[in-house]
């Protein structure tokens, strides 16, 4: 006996579809009178455990992004000639914070972030010491 709704094959003595659950439709052989189909049981059907999507053996997991420490890596950057003193503090304290929502979220360490920390903080020493 074939499911209607996914049509899978199913030994005749299946009162349900073993793919989807769904209650089996016995065929009627026509010189019978029909008789409306017996309702089914008010029982929830367990439905079948699906394995939840994990990567191909060989491809590799999709990596997240760190896109406040690559702005904090900027600033740090753009603090070497543009408003250093401004643009230095604005990089340290977004490679902080993008630092702790990085870790948080993934359990690593972002390196962006680390560099924008490192070039704002030398950004101030450097002006500190010009001035």
């Amino acid at each position: 006996m074939f499911c209607n709704e996914c049509g899978t094959q199913n030994p005749d003595t299946n009162q349900f579809c073993k793919n989807c659950g769904k209650p089996l439709q016995r065929r009627q052989p026509a010189a019978q009178p029909a008789t409306p189909p017996a309702p089914a049981p008010a029982v929830p059907v367990p439905q079948p455990v699906t394995a939840a999507a994990a990567p191909a053996p060989g491809a590799a997991p999709k990596r997240k992004r760190n896109w406040l420490g690559m702005v904090s890596l900027i600033l740090g950057l753009l603090s070497w000639g543009i408003l250093t003193i401004i643009v230095a503090i604005v990089a340290v304290l977004l490679g902080i914070l993008s630092l702790c929502l990085f870790r948080k979220a993934t359990g690593r360490i972002g390196i962006s972030s680390l560099i924008g920390i490192v070039l704002g903080i030398a950004a101030i020493i450097v002006t500190i010491m010009l001035a």
